[in-house]
């Protein structure tokens, strides 16, 4: 089995040239905590994440500490005010998405074998940016993926016609955007 059979197709994109305030914002409102980022041509720019987005939000005295052996900072000797916190969130927000992204993020193609991917999700790539040979986004695997794709009522054919035309609603979309920036 490959990868394009159990993929998800990518239908919003977050650019990584975006102020990360948008990237926050639809990771909330979809409750996402793990989103594929790409450059305005399609290309795959990396993976923002909520950690990652956390990682910019401790104060840089507590990033800056060793760990203790247990693997885990302790900072509860920090007594902070919610304001503390949301003048960092604020600062994250005027960051670009680019700047937040992972971009050390493994991917595989369409043709991929689905173990490849699989292996990669045990080895805690919770996703994994599906790309074509121009390193263009095409979908992503997820654990949710595979298992939707598994079900005993699932009718791979019906999915895969909806997968197409999901890509080609996508991309009539994504070129009337670009025609529209061209007319204005």
């Amino acid at each position: 089995m490959d990868c394009k059979t159990m993929m998800a197709p990518i239908k919003t994109s977050l650019f990584a040239d975006e102020l990360a305030s948008k990237a926050i914002d639809f990771m909330v409102e979809k409750h996402m905590g793990l989103v594929p980022v790409t450059e305005r041509d399609g290309t795959f720019a990396g993976l923002i994440s909520g950690d990652r987005i956390m990682q910019f939000m401790i104060p840089k005295a507590v990033s800056l500490m060793n760990k203790p052996q247990s693997g885990m900072k302790l900072a509860s000797y920090l007594d902070e005010t919610a304001e503390e916190m949301q003048d960092r969130l604020n600062n994250v927000r005027e960051k670009s998405i680019g700047e937040l992204a992972d971009q050390n993020v493994t991917t595989v193609t369409p043709d991929s074998p689905l173990i490849d991917a699989l292996m990669l999700i045990t080895d805690k790539q919770y996703v994994v940016p599906v790309v074509d040979s121009d390193s263009k986004l095409v979908g992503a695997i997820s654990f949710f993926s595979v298992l939707y794709g598994l079900r005993e009522e699932y009718d791979r054919e019906a999915l895969q016609q909806a997968r197409i035309k999901a890509r080609q609603d996508y991309k009539r979309e994504k070129d009337a955007g670009q025609q529209q920036e061209v007319d204005e």
